[in-house]
């Protein structure tokens, strides 16, 4: 149960991005568009960056729980219509899915 730790920070923006569904705020938008900014930079730097996909690699989490988060925040913003995180949570799940490729690729080989 290791991997919940890892990815606790995870949830509760998941647990944040919910709440949007039922109490939209600037603050918490302001807050879910720097933690979206962050990822997402984090991932692409991470495309060229081979040391930082080995320690992202070390992670006990299951890739199938940040799949799960990333399609819940893709949806929960499409429900509520904020294109632009959902372009931008479309687009780290993509690049998560690359980056789980590479590291498979590297690890065959």
């Amino acid at each position: 149960m290791r991997w919940l730790k890892d990815s606790a920070l995870d949830f509760i923006f998941l647990i944040v991005i919910a709440s949007t569904l039922f109490y939209p705020s600037n603050s918490s938008f302001i807050i879910i568009w720097i933690y979206t900014a962050l990822l997402l930079v984090s991932k692409i730097i991470a495309l060229f960056m081979p040391s930082l996909q080995k320690r992202a690699s070390k992670t006990q989490t299951p890739n199938w729980v940040y799949h799960c988060i990333y399609a819940l925040s893709f949806g929960a913003f499409i429900y509520i219509q904020k294109w632009y995180l959902a372009v931008a949570w479309a687009l780290i799940w993509v690049i998560s899915i690359i980056l789980l490729k590479k590291q498979s690729n590297t690890t065959k080989s």
